[in-house]
């Protein structure tokens, strides 16, 4: 396994414990919040999407997995635990781990053709990259909706 391939692991490998590190306390009422009702998504609602995003561009586009991706559906607020959404991150890092454990440097060079209208095709290398890069974006969601939750708690400081 190339080093350029095990630096993707351990960028998910971190990304996920940070995630963990934020929601690993939080209350089924704190998942469900949402700080502006309409305009922003709850914690449960941004880690179903961070996850099947991952599930889509690293398992389907990078390993030829189809994962049956229903991206609208991840909008959709629906009742989750704590205990369902992190054995939710487990599988999908188990996942993740095994199908950039399988790949090789050509494979990583392999052009896809774009999955979104403002996207063009791209090497199976920045599917990796650019999901990294949407994990990240969402883990400041989930570190301000956490924050924010807490204040509306305990009040402005």
């Amino acid at each position: 396994m190339s080093s350029e391939i095990n630096t993707y692991i351990g960028h998910f490998i971190a990304a996920h414990q940070q995630v963990v590190d934020i929601i690993f306390d939080m209350s089924e009422d704190e998942l469900a919040w949402c700080p502006i009702e309409g305009d922003t998504n709850s914690a449960s609602v941004l880690m179903r999407h961070v996850l099947g995003a991952e599930r889509f561009r690293i398992h389907q586009i990078a390993g030829g997995t189809d994962v049956d991706r229903d991206r609208e559906s991840e909008f959709v607020p629906s009742p989750v635990t704590l205990e369902a959404l992190l054995n939710y991150l487990r599988e999908v890092d188990s996942n993740t781990q095994k199908v950039l454990q399988g790949l090789s440097s050509s494979d990583l060079d392999k052009i896809v053709p774009a999955v979104r209208s403002y996207e063009k095709d791209e090497p199976v290398r920045w599917h990796i990259l650019h999901t990294v890069e949407h994990l990240g974006i969402h883990m400041g969601h989930l570190s301000l909706n956490r924050q924010l939750y807490q204040l509306r708690d305990n009040g402005a400081r």
